[in-house]
């Protein structure tokens, strides 16, 4: 009879055990929330250093990426329930690495405000992955993947926003944005291809 360990150690290694694509979606997650740390808090300082925005515009940003979650959150998530997650995460994703394209190359205030907008969409983006790890985890495990998620997020997180601020001092502004593209396109994006939808699959299917 196979027994599950106890402790840290032994609660990782059941996890991992019961729960299938969970080492690759902890990858995919915390990628996922890197830009909290190394994208978002730096592109009201780039809007307004870089591209010379003024309050009236850097206010409009902010509004903008707090509406699009606001007004179409809701949608979003109805939509992720009828048609499968990835679908919905392929489908807004895009939107957010496209507002850090437009960030950059912003020729005036009006591209840097739609900027701000799209950026809205990181965040329900984010909440529709949230939802497809939970969906991959059996339930009784949920407690230790929650805990396992910070545990990795919070460390990815900080490491993350110190590289940012060399990126930004040693680098270039810019690099920091195509940085995070890169890497979601490189690892994030090929990873969660690889992943099953969850929609309507039972997370006590899951084996290794």
């Amino acid at each position: 009879k196979r027994q599950s360990g106890t402790g840290f150690l032994g609660g990782i290694s059941t996890l991992f055990r019961e729960g299938k694509y969970l080492r690759r979606f902890l990858v995919i997650s915390s990628i996922t929330y890197v830009p909290q740390g190394m994208i978002i808090p730096f592109v009201q300082v780039f809007a307004r250093d870089v591209k010379n925005a003024n309050a009236f515009v850097l206010g409009a940003m902010v509004t903008g990426a707090a509406l699009t979650p606001l007004l179409l959150g809701l949608p979003m998530g109805r939509l992720a329930d009828k048609i499968g997650r990835k679908k919905v995460i392929f489908l807004i994703w895009p939107l957010f690495l496209l507002s850090n394209l437009m960030l950059i190359y912003a020729p005036n205030s009006g591209f840097l405000i739609l900027s701000g907008v799209l950026q809205g969409f990181y965040f329900t983006g984010s909440i529709v992955t949230a939802a497809m790890s939970h969906e991959l985890v059996p339930q009784e495990q949920m407690g230790r993947w929650l805990g396992m998620v910070r545990f990795v997020r919070m460390p990815i997180g900080a490491v993350a926003a110190y590289l940012a601020g060399i990126i930004w001092d040693k680098i270039g502004p810019q690099y920091l944005f195509l940085g995070y593209i890169a890497l979601d396109l490189l690892i994030r994006t090929p990873l969660l291809l690889t992943v099953p939808e969850t929609l309507k699959r039972s997370p006590k299917t899951n084996d290794m």
